[in-house]
């Protein structure tokens, strides 16, 4: 991935921009702010980004065989502008940095299960033959026999979680209530002692919205309003451990209109924290990035969302 980031002369007065550098020098990026011009040269033009407003420095950019990202909100058109990456937002510049850069690397006998199911899946929905649906059906369980070999899954555990699905094989959507109080964000401490926004997956019958307020009343014992989007992240580029399947995580702000916590058979404890005083994570519903993303949209009046 990337080691140094350099940004245009005319983003250097750009206040959004600004905000992120603290991030990006905590994490050991080289920060640049230059002009690009046909004698501009790179040491290290495979670990570069460059991040830029016009079709001139895209074009440049190709002839020095770098990445370009388009700061797309400094455009009045970018219709015509060729560019490895569309930032909407310098919080998607972070977003990117941040992800998990291949998360099924190394990994092929996962993918191989995973492709085999989505298959199997699918022949199972719509074929009408008996031998193909005797076939599909062998193939799903193949599937499971590969994930049981390299997991400490015993192989029913694995059907019920990975081949218990019919239909046409989608990601999940796991949701998270988003709730600020004196700019401290809510957690529930959760029955294994890790602390996450309040969430779960979307159920069935249950909009968006309607289970971002479920979700935090059950959880947490609040009435909530979902009022902005902050962010839809594609779960295996941002939170460990690794899943055999996708998940689409939607982060919405919430305000609270009543209600109060009570232990449930979920959560045992609700408490507010300041960024800088975050408790024991529950890493695979939340991580610190997406915890201070959220700081950072609640903050900002004007939040274009985040979205992988």
């Amino acid at each position: 991935m990337y080691k140094k980031l350099i940004f245009t002369a005319e983003l250097s007065n750009d206040n959004k921009i600004q905000e992120i550098l603290p991030i990006l020098s905590q994490k050991n990026y080289k920060i640049e702010f230059k002009a690009l011009n046909e004698d501009f040269s790179l040491i290290e033009p495979a670990f570069t980004l460059i991040i830029g407003t016009n079709a001139e420095e895209s074009t440049l950019c190709k002839k020095l065989n770098t990445s370009f990202g388009l700061a797309t909100w400094q455009c009045n058109s970018f219709k015509h502008i060729t560019a490895d990456y569309y930032f909407r937002q310098p919080y998607d510049i972070l977003n990117l940095l941040t992800s998990i850069e291949n998360p099924y690397k190394n990994m092929k006998w996962l993918t191989t299960a995973m492709e085999m199911q989505f298959i199997a899946q699918a022949g199972l929905a719509y074929t009408k033959d008996r031998f193909d649906h005797e076939r599909f059906t062998r193939l799903s369980e193949m599937a499971a026999e590969i994930m049981a070999e390299y997991t400490d899954l015993p192989k029913e555990k694995v059907q019920n979680l990975f081949c218990n699905e019919k239909g046409y094989q989608t990601p999940k959507i796991d949701t998270r209530s988003v709730i600020f109080q004196d700019d401290k964000i809510l957690l529930v401490k959760e029955i294994d002692g890790r602390w996450s926004m309040p969430g779960g997956w979307v159920d069935v019958n249950q909009s968006i919205c309607d289970n971002i307020i479920k979700e935090a009343r059950e959880e947490a014992g609040l009435d909530v309003i979902p009022t902005r989007l902050i962010a839809i992240h594609d779960r295996n580029r941002h939170n460990t451990p690794l899943y055999a399947y996708g998940i689409a995580k939607i982060f919405m702000l919430c305000e609270v209109v009543g209600g109060h916590f009570s232990p449930n058979i979920e959560t045992s404890e609700s408490a507010y924290f300041s960024l800088d005083n975050l408790p024991n994570l529950s890493v695979g519903k939340n991580t610190e990035e997406q915890i201070r993303l959220c700081f950072a949209a609640y903050k900002d009046k004007n939040w274009i969302p985040v979205i992988d």
